[in-house]
């Protein structure tokens, strides 16, 4: 299991990120990345109204919402299964829509800063 420094350290090379409202979910990456995963990218966006943070990693996306007080949602795709992901910007935020079979996600409200190195991570 990756240390949360080992993570840490990996976000930090990235660069500069939008973690808004998710650093309980950068704390639980440790317990769902393999070792031998690395972050290509992350940013975090509202889906269907509420803070998630969404990573690459050379396998797949990762989705995290973690509750205020409990609970954790999480979902995840392989890379070779998404069909097709775009991106929007606006004069500040922008979006992401992520195709993933028949299913349409659409992440709002990330920074127009991150939305265009998150695609292009993920192609």
């Amino acid at each position: 299991m990756k240390s949360l420094e080992a993570i840490q350290a990996e976000i930090q090379a990235l660069g500069t990120v939008d973690l808004f409202g998710t650093k309980k979910e950068v704390k639980c990456l440790p317990e769902i990345m393999k070792d031998t995963e690395h972050i290509l990218y992350l940013t975090s966006g509202l889906m269907d109204g509420t803070t998630w943070l969404i990573v690459c990693t050379e396998n797949r996306i990762i989705l995290l919402d973690k509750g205020m007080f409990f609970g954790m949602n999480q979902m995840e795709m392989a890379l070779d299964k998404v069909n097709s992901i775009s991106y929007k910007t606006g004069l500040i935020l922008g979006s992401i829509e992520i195709w993933h079979g028949g299913t349409k996600m659409i992440i709002e409200n990330c920074t127009k800063e991150s939305v265009k190195p998150f695609v292009d991570a993920v192609n």
